[in-house]
């Protein structure tokens, strides 16, 4: 074997030794933030409190929004039924899931109401 063909083989050798870690590293990173498709969904959960329902939206078991009332009204109640509080988190779940503003206006969350 001549000296040009272990130089090349060198080389690759080389190559190969450097990009190992930093592909190893990469794919770490990646694998950690990404997750699987199911965790990485924002969830919603209703949940019971002391004077009626509220909800939680979480995201990789970490909770993103606790709402224990009714938001943007003028009265500080919880919701009266389980399922009016699920469906004002539907709405404010689906903001979250288009990357919009998941504030709800008053009209929002008096339509959705009415509809119980």
């Amino acid at each position: 074997m001549n000296m040009t063909m272990m130089s090349i083989k060198g080389r690759k050798a080389l190559w190969g030794l450097l990009l190992l870690p930093v592909l190893l590293l990469i794919f770490f990173i990646f694998s950690g933030e990404l997750g699987t498709s199911e965790t990485s969904q924002p969830t919603l959960q209703t949940v019971r409190s002391m004077d009626g329902w509220g909800y939680q939206i979480s995201l990789n078991k970490k909770i993103l929004i606790n709402q224990p009332t009714i938001p943007a009204i003028d009265t500080v109640m919880a919701f009266p039924s389980e399922k009016a509080a699920a469906a004002v988190g539907k709405i404010v779940l689906k903001k979250v899931k288009n990357h919009k503003n998941f504030t709800v206006t008053k009209d929002e969350v008096e339509h959705t109401l009415s509809l119980f």
